[in-house]
């Protein structure tokens, strides 16, 4: 007679696979990585996405490492018993372990140790959580009776998980007390209130439904992969069928993975650059490129291009802030369309400077851009009203795509970045010293990847004294990309990149005394929590530099995080995202966000003169200016949509006549913000 409590009949009606409870203990385990704090805090969604995307991919690499070793561990066509899975834990657990401390000293600088380390400790708990269900099984199933079902297969790999996971949080707090917290304002998770929570609990909830399903669906895939290899093989292929199933699922998901990655970067970068329709007439100032002076097609500059030239400041608006004469700034945009030929694209550059009179200003900075062709308004207006309009800032497109798809063209960028400096530094010996202007050179975020690699545009190592042989006197990057190699060689070593140290790393502006006026210097400001500058592919293995010793960590970095390959790697894009967000008129120092260094920044870099009245008023412009520009965007983007709706409506119903026919006064207010050059507006607006 048993003594066993009865269980209900759905409960038994389906049980789990061994590499299925080992994938869950897997995802379960990883789950508290996936809780660390980033750079910045994320969202409840993002955290939830993050978790989730952590917890499957653990799952399907522990999942498919205890297969591997079921299949190296039973003869063709079985499944190893109890002793075998015990001698295969046990085997594993060592071979794992030893792996991963063998490779651990060369793991930060070489790939392949890097790789084997995180297979060995992915192995190690694969094996862990392999002898626990097999452990468990003996016990549940074959000492105690039970038939197996989801409460004697799923739970117990769950427990397996969760022990992991409460030694994982202990040994965190362990290190929050050792190390100290950094910035203890800013939680993993955004938000502590009670709708934060709520809505925290209902995200983890419909995740777990989530994961639930998928875990469900892998084995039900994996089963179907097993019979179909069965029948093609006509025997049953034992732990090597499950094997071939499992990995064929893990390779699948990262191929998928891959794809996702690059859609997601597409995206946040297309909706970043893509602001507005484009402005429907040319410039009217003989001093812009596009203008009545220049031959420079207006076509041809791409829609922030167009943007750029419309929007320069007049004498009269830069008087107004600095209360000083002021003369009218020199735009240049050397359009990427203008010609297919780099070369010929940096002579017709050339030839637009000397056609809108850059060379008669007293600065002239070639602004290094985005790879959709933008260079940021903030920062050409600054430089405008310190210079008091005596400056010509030249903007050379090599793209005119987001910059995610613009990383292949940095090389390309660099060349022609390259031409132009150098066409310039070679037309300025022509003129007399006291008529020649500074020349100096400026970028943000991909842009200033570029604007340091004109360095080593012709070859041989990064170096900063290559600026001088370009005839560059100082230079200002922004949010400096981690993919930069002048940055990188300059990290490394900064005696051989630098060795006259001519190069300044800053955090914020104001933190150094500017130098003397007329004198520059090159200047990297770097927010310690910009995610662009401390992203990396490599991250998905390596750790990388600002991710070292609790004690050396740059500052906002958390002490306390540990870096796990794949989770850190994936907590780092979400941060990438999150880096970028900002709100019109709204300057902070956070993430990849460096309107409010902009003013200072200039004037460090570039030795400009400004009162602190001037500096404030500046500030001041350079936000509502931002706000302007940012509600006539938004008031072009959604009348321009309406206008287009109407007519295409129109246009359905066959409807005879025009708008104005139909309604004078919708008519008027159309054709009235067209003429501003808020909308593309009907031939005679």
């Amino acid at each position: 007679m048993s003594f066993m409590p009865r269980r209900a009949a759905w409960l038994t009606r389906w049980a789990t696979d061994t590499p299925v409870q080992v994938g869950i203990a897997g995802a379960s385990w990883s789950v508290a990585g996936s809780y660390a704090r980033g750079l910045l805090p994320r969202s409840p969604m993002q955290q939830a996405v993050s978790s989730g995307v952590v917890a499957a991919t653990h799952y399907q690499l522990t999942a498919t490492a205890w297969a591997t070793l079921q299949a190296l561990g039973a003869l063709p066509g079985t499944r190893p018993g109890l002793r075998a899975n015990l001698l295969l834990s046990a085997g594993g657990i060592t071979t794992g372990i030893s792996a991963s401390a063998l490779t651990q000293s060369r793991a930060d600088d070489n790939m392949v140790a890097a790789a084997i380390g995180t297979a060995g400790r992915l192995t190690a708990f694969a094996a862990l959580a392999g002898g626990a269900s097999a452990a468990w099984d003996e016990i549940l199933h074959r000492r105690l009776g039970l038939r197996p079902g989801i409460d004697t297969t799923l739970l117990p790999a769950v427990a397996t998980g969760a022990a992991v996971v409460g030694f994982s949080i202990a040994r965190r707090t362990q290190r929050a007390r050792a190390y100290g917290v950094v910035a203890p304002e800013r939680h993993a998770v955004a938000g502590n209130g009670a709708r934060a929570a709520l809505q925290a609990t209902a995200v983890g909830i419909a995740s777990g439904i989530g994961f639930a399903a998928a875990t469900t669906g892998e084995q039900l895939l994996a089963r179907a992969l097993e019979r179909g290899l069965a029948v093609a093989l006509r025997r049953e292929p034992g732990a090597l069928g499950s094997l071939a199933a499992h990995g064929l699922i893990l390779g699948s998901m990262g191929v998928g993975g891959v794809a996702a990655l690059n859609v997601v970067t597409t995206q946040l970068q297309q909706r970043d650059d893509i602001v507005e329709p484009a402005y429907p007439t040319p410039p009217t100032s003989v001093h812009v490129s596009a203008g009545p002076a220049s031959s420079m097609p207006f076509g041809s500059l791409g829609k922030e291009g167009r943007r750029f030239v419309l929007m320069a400041l007049t004498p009269e608006e830069i008087s107004a802030v600095m209360g000083q004469a002021a003369i009218e700034p020199v735009r240049v945009v050397g359009g990427y369309e203008a010609a297919d030929d780099v070369a010929e694209r940096a002579r017709l550059t050339l030839q637009d400077m000397e056609d809108v009179g850059a060379f008669d200003r007293s600065l002239i900075c070639i602004g290094s851009p985005t790879g959709v062709g933008y260079f940021n308004y903030s920062l050409a207006e600054a430089l405008e009203y310190l210079t008091l309009g005596d400056c010509a800032i030249v903007v050379p497109q090599y793209a005119l795509v987001p910059s995610a798809l613009a990383l292949t063209k940095t090389l390309e960028a660099e060349e022609l970045t390259a031409l132009v400096v150098a066409g310039v530094r070679d037309r300025l010996h022509a003129l007399a010293p006291s008529r020649r202007p500074r020349l100096v050179i400026a970028g943000e975020s991909l842009g200033a990847n570029v604007a340091l690699d004109i360095a080593t545009a012709h070859g041989g190592q990064p170096s900063v004294p290559a600026f001088e042989d370009l005839g560059i006197e100082a230079g200002l990057y922004l949010g400096v990309p981690f993919r930069t190699r002048l940055w990188n060689a300059w990290r490394e070593d900064p005696a051989a990149a630098d060795p006259r140290g001519e190069l300044l790393l800053v955090s914020q502006p104001d933190t150094v005394e500017p130098g003397p006026t007329g004198v520059g210097r090159h200047v990297m400001v770097v927010h310690h929590d910009d995610p662009v500058n401390k992203y990396g592919f490599r991250m998905v293995l390596q750790p990388p530099w600002w991710m070292g010793p609790p004690t050396t960590r740059p500052p906002l970095v958390p002490r306390e995080t540990k870096f796990r390959p794949i989770t850190s790697f994936v907590l780092a894009t979400v941060d990438l995202f999150n880096g970028m967000q900002s709100k019109p008129g709204t300057f902070v120092r956070r993430g990849h966000d460096y309107r409010i260094d902009l003013r200072e920044g200039v004037q460090l870099a570039f030795g400009l003169p400004c009162t602190p009245a001037q500096g404030d008023a500046i500030d001041a412009a350079l936000r509502t200016r931002e706000q302007q520009w940012a509600a006539r965007r938004m008031v072009a983007r959604k009348l321009d949509k309406a206008r287009r709706a109407i007519e295409q409506q129109l246009a359905e119903w066959g409807t005879p006549g025009d708008l104005a026919d139909l309604d004078p006064n919708a008519d008027k207010a159309l054709r009235g913000l067209a003429r501003l050059g808020v909308i593309s507006g009907p031939p005679g607006a």
